[in-house]
């Protein structure tokens, strides 16, 4: 079934980008530019919308552009995935842009910037074909690349040329992916290998598979790919860092699930399993150590990635349905939660979480969003972390693998509560006074209070509608209802966060131990040099290309 609407994805963020030049091209015209190109991203949300009846009925959407066929022209696809992809990048693109718009700083060039990032992530959502997303993966680098430095400072600058060093390197691996599927095949069309090619076993296919998911890896950041985030993420910034958690390691996620289940790699699964469960468990307890805020809730991003990376690979009959709807949920309140956090650094002009004082009673909207975020994050009812985190349960029952998501679950709770104390009420801390807060004070704006006030509200909605946006998501994905409902808000199920409560509880007294913090700043210190890294992506392409024999 083909639809020439598919193609307005991708060109109202172009436009919009456009408008956005415009308004650099034409200082005067700025302050018009602006909301004219943030108001670009509405379309793709109705796009998106009335598209939905109909990948819930089955059909595989597709569009040509310019009207040549398959394998000769470049093709746009919707299907299940896609549409998840996509709706995550819209939604979250449209709260991160809402919250832009509240601040001057924030001019025509950032706009065009960001609105060109989020026409790579849609491209990257619904391409038709490999190189078609190589281009798009491309676009989002040189954007991010360019956003992560935006603010000009010393560590800015450092992180942006981090990720620019490994994202290269990563696409070299994709890139000879793309070569040897090429030699093997002739075509590089998702549709048309799914047809026959990407199936065929042999040792060139396995390896290109295998330097498919590297390349994508990078660009998802699970062990041993992950170590460009936690400085891109925390000196990125705040709304940039909302998308590059909430939304562009979900669609590079995705894109990875996409090219496993076309080229029928299976054989992969045991060995992401165990790689999404120790990545989930390294990375809280990195977090855990932090006492800059941004970089605690940038190593959380890779800890609840781990949690997405072994579910699916559990492949049980639920584990790409919890899948898919941790990923949703995580985009909602991880972007929530990179927002309200940026809120607070910008009021009181800190990083560290011991000098940021109280600020609930300054902040009080911002405060009850952080909550919900952080409550959302620690899986607690009636949160969306708790309905999604159940399902989770689900997918990976009698998996060995399981018990260090557990472990993952309470250190998780243990990382919020020291976190928490920068939104708790009361009087500032003895390390920054109440006058010095008054003097950097900048209380957000209405703009950025909805925005932060959608998210909250989109947190507690998929929370307690658990079930519902859980088989939505499965009719997009299999076409059918699901098999398997736990049943969230029992006495059962509710009960069972309670021992998680109580070990995060203890895990942060632990944590504030003499003994604590010393473990603390050993951990901040293993940060491996780049050297290093660059061995680790050549180790991950061999263990990749070994778990195919």
């Amino acid at each position: 079934m083909t639809d020439g609407g598919l193609v307005w994805i991708l060109l109202a963020p172009l436009i919009g980008a456009s408008v956005a030049l415009l308004g650099k091209l034409f200082p005067g015209a700025s302050k018009v530019a602006r909301p004219l190109a943030a108001a670009s991203l509405t379309a793709p949300v109705f796009i998106l919308i009335s598209l939905a009846g109909r990948v819930l009925r089955g059909e595989v959407i597709r569009y040509s552009l310019g009207g040549w066929p398959q394998p000769m022209g470049i093709a746009l696809t919707m299907d299940g995935i896609a549409w998840v992809s996509a709706a995550i990048t819209a939604v979250i693109a449209l709260a991160v842009v809402l919250y832009s718009l509240g601040r001057e700083r924030y001019s025509s060039e950032f706009f065009f910037f960001f609105l060109m990032m989020v026409t790579g992530m849609f491209g990257v959502a619904v391409t038709g074909d490999l190189f078609t997303m190589f281009v798009f993966f491309e676009i989002i680098a040189v954007t991010i690349y360019v956003l992560i430095a935006w603010e000009g400072t010393v560590t800015g600058l450092a992180a942006s040329f981090k990720y620019l060093i490994l994202s290269s390197t990563g696409i070299l691996f994709f890139l000879l992916g793309i070569f040897l599927v090429y030699r093997e095949t002739g075509i590089l069309s998702i549709s048309l290998l799914g047809e026959g090619p990407a199936g065929t076993d042999t040792a060139v296919m396995r390896l290109a598979l295998a330097s498919l998911c590297v390349g994508i890896g990078v660009r998802t950041a699970f062990i041993p790919f992950h170590t460009w985030l936690p400085e891109a993420h925390a000196y990125a910034p705040h709304p940039i860092s909302a998308i590059l958690s909430g939304a562009m390691i979900k669609v590079s996620f995705f894109a990875m699930v996409r090219v496993i289940m076309l080229f029928k790699g299976e054989y992969l699964y045991p060995m992401l399993t165990w790689i999404g469960a120790i990545t989930a468990l390294t990375a809280v307890v990195s977090a855990l150590a932090q006492t800059d805020v941004k970089r605690l809730l940038a190593y959380h991003s890779i800890s609840q990635l781990g949690y997405i990376l072994a579910v699916f690979a559990a492949g049980s009959s639920i584990a790409l349905t919890a899948s898919f709807f941790h990923a949703a949920n995580h985009a909602l309140f991880k972007s929530l939660l990179f927002l309200t956090v940026g809120a607070a650094v910008r009021f009181s002009g800190e990083r560290n979480l011991y000098r940021m004082g109280r600020l609930g009673r300054e902040m009080p909207v911002f405060a009850v969003a952080f909550f919900a975020g952080a409550l959302s994050i620690s899986g607690i009812p009636p949160f969306n972390g708790f309905a999604s985190k159940a399902f989770i349960v689900s997918g990976m029952e009698g998996s060995i693998a399981y018990p260090l998501l557990w472990i993952t679950s309470f250190l998780t709770v243990a990382s919020f509560i020291k976190l928490g104390r920068i939104y708790l009420p009361g009087a500032a801390t003895s390390e920054i006074g109440n006058s010095e807060i008054q003097g950097l004070k900048r209380t957000p704006g209405a703009l950025e209070t909805i925005s932060v006030s959608l998210l909250t509200l989109a947190c507690v909605a998929t929370g307690v509608f658990g079930t519902r946006t859980a088989d939505f998501l499965n009719r997009l994905l299999y076409g059918t209802p699901l098999s398997v409902v736990p049943d969230l808000f029992s006495v059962k199920a509710l009960l069972k966060t309670l021992p998680v409560a109580v070990l995060g509880i203890a895990a942060y007294k632990l944590v504030l131990t003499e003994t604590g913090q010393r473990l603390s700043q050993k951990v901040k210190a293993m940060a491996p040099p780049l050297r290093v890294v660059l061995v680790l992506f050549l180790a991950g392409l061999l263990a990749f290309a070994a778990a195919a024999y």
